[in-house]
């Protein structure tokens, strides 16, 4: 039997002084694209990445600056093909509730945790995570409301 090539799919760390740096310096934002990134480097073990921009409004046009992703954990999700990778988007109105609402301890989060994952149509999307940082390790919080998701485009229905 043959073996089934597979991509390596990284948990993504994202700050949130970053998202609020891109936040200040588009005016006109109304969503956050996630594009996927592979490094100019010959180590083969170079995992893909994401990066972030801003989508501009009224303009219809997209910020020069973006973000790279930092790669969290060393958590992984390997998947087999066929898969379908597309830029992947997170409303302002959305990436606003998830960082500037508080857990129920009223403290807000330091960074999001993007975990990859695949839908039946095989769009591969990302589960938002929020995590704070403390004295005694960082720790999950609660999702603000139900539970965001990176939205592959073109849209691809997330069950």
């Amino acid at each position: 039997m043959e073996d089934i090539q597979t991509l390596k799919f990284y948990w993504l760390k994202y700050e949130i002084s970053a998202i609020q740096t891109l936040i200040n310096n588009s005016p006109g934002i109304d969503c956050f694209v996630f594009s996927y990134f592979f490094a100019n480097t010959t180590d083969e073990s170079t995992p893909l990445q994401l990066i972030s921009y801003a989508h501009i409004s009224p303009a219809n046009q997209y910020s020069s600056y973006y973000d790279t992703l930092a790669i969290y954990d060393y958590s992984a999700l390997d998947l087999a093909g066929p898969l379908i990778m597309s830029n992947n988007v997170i409303s302002l109105a959305d990436m606003l509730l998830l960082i500037n609402t508080p857990d129920p301890d009223g403290d807000k989060p330091d960074y999001l945790v993007f975990k990859p994952d695949t839908n039946d149509s095989r769009h591969v999307y990302y589960n938002v995570d929020r995590y704070k940082r403390t004295g005694t390790g960082d720790v999950h919080q609660p999702d603000p409301t139900a539970p965001i998701n990176t939205n592959p485009s073109p849209p691809a229905t997330i069950n």
